[in-house]
């Protein structure tokens, strides 16, 4: 037994219950009334449960008509809204693939806007994908840091530039007013990006060891911890905007620039279609608020 019975005899028994008559779902299928009763008996047969109770010529549901009624319902809207946007080229969602830490600290907290501007878009959030996965259009659309721009075939945008920063609580002011200061502090680390210690010591010509203190498994759970006092942490000044707003978390050295950008990328044939221009326009405009 296949793990889902014919999808005709679903058809069938959809209109059927929708109508509570076998002969109005004939007349709107176009075939016979006997075809509609042969198709729902092979179901039931298959469930090994009645699905409708016949009297009089009229037929009721049974409990269990009733659950596999609402399952079609939803099975077939959505198949009729997914074949209807395949056949005429209109996209009502979009899926967003993103860092976690992007997620949680920068796009969560504004995608609201992007709903009360575009309603009938949803947004479906991916974790973080290979570009090939834009190029087979299983995601439509990738924010990454990149050292360069991707190949031709895929359309870039320029979200920001990447600008690191140490970041610690208020508490560690009187502590933290020079690079030197960082060999007595208590460092963070994110295991989603173990070199930024390294990179951001590079690029601001800082010497130390920058490879001692407490692990974290992403960045977003590094800044939570660094906000509670629980130490230092180097972070993309992107993802940190609304904490250094409220004065949460304090950047006593600044920040420094390093040869990465955050990009928004879509597939280059893609870069046209509606869903995506609107939520690239939407992007940019939060970006740079």
């Amino acid at each position: 037994m296949t793990g889902l019975p014919s999808l005709r005899a679903l058809h069938y028994f959809h209109q059927a219950a929708l109508h509570s008559s076998f002969s109005v779902a004939a007349e709107r299928l176009h075939v016979t009334h006997s075809a509609i009763s042969h198709q729902v008996r092979q179901l039931e047969s298959w469930m090994g449960k009645p699905l409708f109770v016949r009297t009089n010529g009229r037929v009721k549901l049974t409990s269990h008509g009733e659950r596999l009624l609402v399952s079609c319902q939803k099975a077939f809207s959505e198949l009729s809204t997914t074949c209807e946007s395949i056949r005429t080229g209109m996209r009502h969602h979009l899926s967003v693939s993103c860092a976690p830490s992007f997620l949680s600290q920068w796009l969560i907290p504004r995608i609201g806007t992007f709903y009360l501007r575009y309603p009938d878009i949803e947004i479906q959030f991916q974790q973080l994908v290979e570009i090939d996965q834009l190029r087979s259009e299983h995601t439509d659309v990738l924010i990454h840091s990149y050292e360069q721009t991707p190949d031709e075939d895929i359309d870039a945008t320029l979200i920001s530039d990447d600008y690191i920063g140490p970041l610690c609580a208020p508490q560690f002011a009187a502590r933290f007013q020079s690079e030197q200061d960082l060999a007595a502090l208590p460092l963070l680390h994110a295991d989603t990006r173990l070199h930024a210690w390294a990179e951001w010591a590079k690029t601001s010509g800082t010497r130390g060891n920058f490879w001692v203190g407490k692990h974290f498994d992403n960045l977003t759970l590094g800044i939570q911890a660094a906000r509670n006092g629980l130490g230092v942490i180097m972070a993309p000044r992107l993802l940190v905007r609304q904490e250094l707003h409220d004065g949460t978390l304090i950047a006593p050295l600044g920040f420094v620039r390093v040869d990465r950008a955050t990009w928004m990328m879509t597939k280059a044939s893609r870069q046209h279609d509606a869903e995506i221009t609107l939520f690239r326009d939407w992007l940019r405009d939060e970006a740079h608020h």
